[in-house]
């Protein structure tokens, strides 16, 4: 395995993937890419509000609000590349070989497209524990990896469990 994919959400969950990914790279002489993938949700939400424009007056919303939650997506886009860039900075300080990335599209179907891309000879990601519920409802980003690649892929579980 010449190419490790790590994909991190900036949850509490992160830095026990983080050390399990340095540790496997470590040990396989392996180059670490650190992806994560950002989502279409404030963008959502402009366009849903201004979509229905020519219809109801209720939905109309100021130009000014359509610029404010762009500014906003941009600014958490811009924090989120930085924490990137910070993870792969440290881990070459550890001597791993390592490169960020940060890709917006749907997460699971992002994280396999990058590693077939790649040719990533194992995903690392996390487990957030959620219930049942949760997952029956919203369904669980590690699961959906699972079932849609034939590579390797390394849950590490949430330290709530």
């Amino acid at each position: 395995m010449n190419n490790l994919l790590v994909a991190v959400d900036f949850s509490k969950i992160t830095e026990a993937v983080i050390d399990h990914a340095a540790n496997l790279a470590k040990a396989l002489d392996a180059k670490l890419w650190v992806l994560h993938v950002t989502s279409d949700e404030t963008q959502a939400v402009v366009y849903e509000s201004t979509q229905f424009t020519g219809y109801s007056p209720e939905f109309v919303s100021m130009p000014g609000d359509i610029q404010l939650a762009r500014d906003l997506s941009a600014e958490e886009i811009k924090r989120e590349h930085n924490e990137l860039l910070g993870i792969s900075a440290k881990l070459r300080e550890q001597g791993i070989d390592s490169q960020a990335l940060l890709i917006k599209g749907p997460a699971a179907k992002t994280i396999v497209a990058k590693a077939e891309e790649l040719d990533a000879g194992m995903i690392i990601l996390g487990s957030h524990g959620h219930g049942l519920l949760h997952k029956a409802l919203l369904g669980s980003v590690s699961e959906a990896v699972m079932n849609q690649t034939n590579r390797c892929v390394l849950v590490v579980p949430s330290p709530e469990k």
